[in-house]
């Protein structure tokens, strides 16, 4: 994949993840082992509730950053040249490595859950797909 497409997926995928993370903050929070999920009662002032709803209000929030970044990525896709996307693309890998590294942390440590493992392994192949894109050989820039 050229370094724009990839540009495109990343902001493809940060969209969708943001959105699931907005629209559907319980079920993930739940899936990965939230607080008081199963305990939590809507507008309920007790301290389980409260965590729980702390923990959403902090995901939601979180996912709406991702749904911008998403946004950024897209607006990147077709406004920068071929160089500067390669560069983006180096730099998304890093910033995506790291990502997966403290994913595949939490996953280990925390939450220990099929939903964990899909979250480590959308990150890590995202991770490869930029490293693949962004540091092979020199080729011939788009038309």
């Amino acid at each position: 994949m050229t370094p724009r497409n990839i540009t495109r997926f990343g902001g493809a995928t940060l969209f969708a993840i943001g959105t699931i993370l907005v629209m559907a903050t319980g079920p993930v929070a739940t899936a990965l082992g939230a607080l008081g999920g199963g305990d939590a009662v809507a507008g309920a002032s007790d301290p389980i509730s409260l965590t729980f709803w702390f923990q959403l209000a902090f995901m939601r929030l979180f996912g709406a950053a991702v749904i911008g970044l998403g946004v950024v990525l897209f607006w990147c896709a077709s406004h920068l040249t071929f160089a500067q996307h390669r560069s983006l693309v180096r730099v998304l890998s890093v910033v995506l490595g790291g990502l997966s590294l403290l994913a595949l942390g939490q996953q280990i440590a925390i939450w220990n859950s099929g939903a964990g493992w899909v979250i480590t392994g959308a990150l890590l192949m995202t991770t490869l797909a930029c490293a693949a894109s962004a540091f092979r050989g020199p080729e011939a820039q788009p038309v």
